[in-house]
């Protein structure tokens, strides 16, 4: 049994591409005792959602959970929810053990620190031999050294010890968060109204202009939050659009702004 809370396998790494690109090789390959944690100590190549690369350090955590969906009673339509859920439960988890530090969540799957990106999630479902999968890569930055990463990197992210003002080490935030991920799961399941409520209270989106990036076109709006079913909802003149996709672009600078 691993050392850590929730997983019952556990594949440790010094260094991989992408903690996601060997979880889905090992459960598509092998029938393996779920959920699954791959842990590596470093990636080179995480990836985000779309083509965007996830620059990470070995100060950052960076971990992917397996998950059998029917085991958690999880249906498809839970799906464009879980990575509310999943940033619920490290918002939570941070909060609770290192309180103080101004949380939040960036529709559809980034945690911020003070307005800045602090950590990412990256669901993914699959198709095996052994059944559906779910899959939640997860990077925080934790003792991340900002000023060795690429300057775009440098201009949006923060890191938990840098926000805190005191040393934190990733082996200090997984079991807590693997704790929190796992009591996070049952009240999805059940469509709990104060978890969806809980996202609402977190969006950083809320009131802001919003740029969303819809492949054909621009939806140009206000943040007017996200509902029970993950949408996130953009005021415009014709009345309030939900969006299950698309890029939210960075706002403009607050003195551009009318």
């Amino acid at each position: 049994m691993p050392p850590f809370p929730f997983a019952r396998t556990l594949v440790h790494r010094p260094i991989v591409d992408s903690t996601s690109d060997l979880a889905r090789a090992l459960i598509t390959s092998e029938s393996i005792d779920l959920p699954l944690l791959v842990l590596a100590d470093r990636q080179t190549k995480g990836r985000g959602r779309g083509d965007h690369a996830w620059w990470s350090d070995a100060g950052s955590l960076t971990f992917t959970l397996a998950l059998d969906p029917e085991t958690h009673a999880l249906r498809r339509d839970h799906e464009p929810r879980f990575a509310l859920a999943s940033a619920v439960a490290i918002i939570d988890a941070i909060a609770a053990e290192w309180p103080g530090l101004p949380l939040g969540i960036r529709w559809p799957n980034d945690v911020e620190a003070l307005g800045k990106k602090l950590g990412g999630i990256l669901p993914e479902r699959l198709d095996t031999p052994f059944g559906p999968r779910l899959l939640i890569g997860i990077g925080l930055n934790v003792s991340t050294r900002l000023d060795h990463a690429p300057p775009d990197v440098r201009l949006m992210a923060a890191s938990l010890s840098d926000s805190l003002a005191e040393p934190i080490e990733p082996s200090d935030v997984l079991s807590v968060l693997l704790q929190s991920l796992e009591s996070i799961l049952p009240r999805l399941a059940a469509d709990d109204p104060m978890l969806a409520a809980r996202w609402a209270e977190l969006d950083t989106l809320l009131g802001e202009p919003l740029r969303v990036d819809l492949g054909p076109r621009i939806l140009n709006g206000i943040g007017r939050g996200i509902d029970p079913r993950g949408a996130l909802l953009v005021g415009v003149e014709e009345g309030v659009v939900p969006l299950f996709g698309g890029q939210v672009l960075r706002a403009p600078p607050a003195s551009t702004r009318s």
